[in-house]
């Protein structure tokens, strides 16, 4: 079993780090948004790291909940 370790960092600073490290590794970035919270947020925060780059990012939205025949 994984035994959890506490780090001083808020999950707002560890969200910024991890999105500007993929912005300095990839050079297409897609985020998949489903409309939640959690990846609207994401989403949000990918937008704002692009802003400061002058990138532009793909969204693709899909939304699991309406699922057609």
């Amino acid at each position: 079993m994984l035994k959890q370790v506490y780090i001083s960092q808020t999950v707002d600073v560890a969200a910024v780090e991890r999105i500007k490290y993929v912005f300095d590794e990839f050079e297409n970035i897609i985020v998949s948004i489903s409309g939640g919270k959690d990846s609207t947020v994401l989403c949000w925060l990918a937008l704002q790291e692009a802003h400061k780059r002058g990138r532009k990012i793909g969204i693709f939205f899909l939304d699991e909940e309406v699922v057609y025949q």
